[in-house]
């Protein structure tokens, strides 16, 4: 009983503990953090959150953010949404509601080892100025701590 309440209270510590970028945007504050399942069979989830350095600045719709694990990680990510591959006009582009975080389903991989590791990710994203007409691509790279069951 006791190891359960000790490995539920690693999970949901894990669920909440927001990881920063390495590299800080000009634009962006951009945190991470890893979502276990809430019970066995659910999908686990990596959340993202940005805060805006600039009110003007905001992230596209599409292209969509696309997340990325370094090779061998436990996590899969899921396959990037079909883009039309051109960058949005800034006056006729289409922004995320920052106000809610980002959230990506991952898959666990088989042989995953049990426990605490990091995992390398990339979240990539498109963002665009109306008030100085531009768009551009922006990364925010973490070593994500996650805990698996």
């Amino acid at each position: 009983m006791m190891v359960t309440v000790m490995i539920s209270a690693l999970l949901l510590q894990g669920a909440l503990l927001m990881t920063p970028q390495a590299m800080p945007s000009p634009h962006f504050d951009v945190m991470a953090a890893y979502e276990a399942p809430a019970k066995k069979g659910a999908s686990a989830h990596v959340v993202f959150e940005f805060k805006k350095k600039d009110p003007d600045v905001n992230i596209n719709e599409e292209p969509a953010p696309r997340l990325k694990f370094a090779s061998g990680s436990p996590l899969v990510a899921p396959p990037p949404p079909k883009s039309s591959g051109v960058i949005p006009d800034p006056a006729n582009a289409h922004y995320l509601d920052l106000n809610k975080p980002v959230r990506f389903p991952v898959t666990i991989t088989p042989d995953a080892p049990r426990g605490l590791s990091t995992v390398k990710t990339t979240l990539s994203y498109f963002y665009c100025s109306k008030r100085e007409n531009w768009c551009r691509k922006g990364t925010a790279d973490f070593d994500l701590a996650i805990v698996l069951p």
